[in-house]
C-alpha cells in the first residue's frame, strides 16, 4: 500500500494502514484441529483406514524434529541480533524515550495551509526527522497544474528539509478553494509553516491527520482598522459537513454568500477533500466553536495585527487543538527584549481557573467559550490552573525599550503535553532567537540541547515556579538558527517554546499543543 492511502475517503475504509492476507491453498477435504500443544496436525476427513503403529512411528518422528528444530533455534537466537532492535545510533548520546514514538506534534501525515497575509510573504515550511524518511508531499486533482507541478513532489529527507512553496497558495476569504497540501512521510517528523513577509511573519507547529477530530475552538485577537481577524478550514475526506457557531467580541454583521450573521449564529457548509474555507471579520472571532462530521484541520489567527497600540502589525497564525485534546494546567513563559506577553485564556467549557503571577494567586470563573486576558514582562511568569480544560494562547507584544519584535502568536502547551524529545528548524533571519524550557526543577540537569549541557552564558532568564505540589524550572535559553533537538537524557518530559525577534518582526511557536 502506497503512502497516499492515508489520504483516501473513510467510505473505502475505516483504517489508515491495511495488512495483507493471504489465502489459503488447503484443499477442501482438509480441516485443522488445534491441539494444546500448538502443533497443526491435518486430518483428512474422508480417511477410514486408520493404522495405528505407523500413526505411532510418525508422531515420534514430528516429535524428534520439533526437539531439533527448537535447538537449532536456541543457538542461532544466542548470536543472532533482535530483528526488533533499531541498529542505528541516535544523534543525542543517551537513548531517548519518545524518540521514535509517535506522539504529540509527531507524525507521518501532516495538512498544511497558509491563511491571508497582509503582505507579500514567502510560504516556508520545514520537515524535521531523526533518522531520515522519504516524504510524499501532494495537492488536489482539482488544483491549477501551474501551481500544482511546483508543489507535488517525493524526497528523501536525510535530516530536515526547507521547503518554499508558492505564494498562489495564500487563502482567500469566503471562497471554497484546493489550497491544502498533504505531506506524509514513511516514519515520524516534526512539521512547522513560517509564513514570512517584509517585518511581518506568522508561524505554527504542524498537528498530524491521526490527532484532528471534530471540534475546535477559535482563538484570535481584536483587529485594528483595516485588518481582520481569521479562521481557516481543510477536509481531509469527501463530504465533510462543517458548523460554524460565531462569538464575536462585538455583535457586528458578517456577510457571507448573501446571508448575514451575528453573534451566536451558525454558519453551515460542506467541504470535499483537499477543499479550503476561510472566514474573515472586523472583530475577534474567539471562542467561535467549529464542529464538523469527520476529522479536520482548523486554524486561526489575524491578517495582521497590532495589539496594545504599540509597534506595528505581524501577521498570526495557529493550527488548532482539538477541544478533547488542550490540558487544564499550564506554565506561561515570558518573552525576551522587554517584550510583554498578553496571555488569553479560552474556556472550552465553563471554568472555575486560578493564575499565579510571581507570588499574586487570583480566581476567576468563565462561561463555555468566554475568554479572559491578562499580562506578564519579560521577568514574570504565569501558572494557570482549572477545573476543566482551556486553551491558552500568549501574544509577544513589542519591546518597550527598542523596536525588536512585533505581535506574535502561540498557543502555550500544557503540562500533560510536555515531551522529552523536539527535533526542530529554527529560522534563519533574526537577531535573537530563543527556546523557553518548562521542567521540574529536579530534573533540570538532564536536559541537552544539540546533545549538550546548556551554557550558562545562554541563559538569558531562569526561575522557579510553584505548580501545585511541585516546582518547575523556566528558562529562556538564546540559541542559533538552523537544526535544534531539546531532549533529557533519562526521559524526562519538558514544555518547549520558540521566540524569535528583529526589527519590528517577531515568530513564536511551541514544540507541542496536545494532550499526548
Amino acid at each position: 500500500m502506497g503512502l497516499g492511502s492515508i489520504f483516501k475517503n473513510r467510505a473505502n475504509s475505516e483504517f489508515l494502514y491495511e495488512l495483507p492476507v493471504k489465502k489459503s491453498s488447503t484443499p477442501k477435504n482438509v480441516k485443522y484441529i488445534i491441539k494444546s500443544d500448538i502443533v497443526i496436525i491435518p486430518e483428512v476427513e474422508n480417511s477410514k483406514r486408520r493404522r495405528w503403529p505407523v500413526a505411532l512411528m510418525l508422531g515420534l518422528l514430528l516429535v524428534s524434529a520439533v526437539a531439533l528444530a527448537a535447538a537449532f533455534l536456541l543457538k542461532t537466537n544466542e548470536t543472532a541480533p533482535d530483528p526488533t532492535v533499531d541498529l542505528q545510533i541516535p544523534t543525542t548520546p543517551n537513548p531517548i524515550s519518545g524518540q521514535n514514538i509517535t506522539i504529540g506534534s509527531r507524525g507521518k501525515g501532516f495538512i498544511v495551509i497558509f491563511m491571508k497575509n497582509s503582505i507579500v510573504s514567502t510560504k516556508n515550511v520545514y520537515v524535521t526527522s531523526e533518522n531520515g524518511v522519504q516524504m510524499n508531499m501532494t495537492t488536489s486533482p482539482h488544483l491549477a497544474p501551474s501551481i500544482k507541478a511546483q508543489i507535488d513532489r517525493s524526497v528523501n529527507i536525510s535530516s530536515s528539509k526547507h521547503i518554499v512553496l508558492p505564494p498562489a497558495l495564500e487563502l482567500q476569504s469566503f471562497q471554497k478553494e484546493v489550497k491544502s497540501v498533504l505531506i506524509e512521510t514513511s516514519s515520524d517528523v516534526f512539521v512547522i509553516s513560517h509564513d514570512d513577509g517584509s517585518a511581518s511573519v506568522g508561524s505554527t507547529t504542524h498537528i498530524p491527520l491521526h490527532k484532528l477530530s471534530t471540534k475546535y475552538i477559535v482563538t484570535s485577537s481584536e483587529p485594528v482598522s483595516s485588518t481582520y481577524s481569521q479562521l481557516a478550514l481543510s477536509a481531509i475526506e469527501d463530504n465533510t459537513i462543517i458548523s460554524v457557531t460565531f462569538k464575536m467580541k462585538h455583535n457586528l454583521p458578517l456577510n457571507i454568500g448573501g446571508s448575514t450573521f451575528y453573534n451566536g449564529d451558525v454558519f453551515n457548509f460542506t467541504l470535499e477533500r483537499f477543499e479550503t474555507y476561510q472566514i474573515e471579520h472586523s472583530t475577534d472571532l474567539t471562542g467561535t466553536i467549529i464542529e464538523s462530521s469527520v476529522p479536520i484541520a482548523a486554524f486561526s489567527g489575524n491578517d495582521c495585527n497590532q495589539l496594545e497600540g504599540i509597534g506595528a502589525c505581524d501577521h498570526l497564525i495557529e493550527q488548532l487543538p482539538p477541544t478533547d485534546s488542550v490540558d487544564d494546567t499550564y506554565i506561561v513563559p515570558p518573552n525576551m527584549n522587554d517584550r510583554d506577553t498578553l496571555i488569553r485564556i479560552t474556556a472550552i467549557e465553563n471554568a472555575n481557573i486560578s493564575y499565579m503571577i510571581g507570588s499574586v494567586t487570583r480566581a476567576l470563573s468563565l462561561y463555555k467559550s468566554d475568554s479572559f486576558d491578562t499580562k506578564i514582562s519579560s521577568s514574570q511568569t504565569c501558572f494557570i490552573k482549572s477545573a476543566t480544560p482551556i486553551l491558552v494562547t500568549a501574544f509577544g507584544l513589542q519591546s518597550t525599550s527598542s523596536t525588536l519584535g512585533d505581535p506574535s502568536m502561540t498557543i502555550v502547551p500544557g503540562l500533560k503535553q510536555y515531551l522529552d524529545y523536539y527535533k526542530i528548524v529554527v529560522p534563519a533571519g533574526y537577531d535573537h532567537n530563543y527556546v523557553s524550557i518548562m521542567i521540574e526543577s529536579s530534573e533540570k540537569e538532564s536536559l541537552r540541547i544539540n546533545g549538550a549541557l546548556i551554557n550558562t552564558g545562554d541563559i538569558v532568564f531562569e526561575e522557579d515556579v510553584s505548580a501545585g505540589k511541585d516546582t518547575y524550572n523556566v528558562r529562556s535559553i538564546r540559541v542559533p538558527e538552523g537544526e535544534l533537538t531539546a531532549s533529557t537524557v533519562n526521559g524526562e518530559r519538558f514544555g518547549l517554546m520558540f521566540a524569535g525577534v528583529t526589527e519590528y518582526e517577531a515568530y513564536g511557536f511551541s514544540g507541542n499543543s496536545m494532550l499526548l
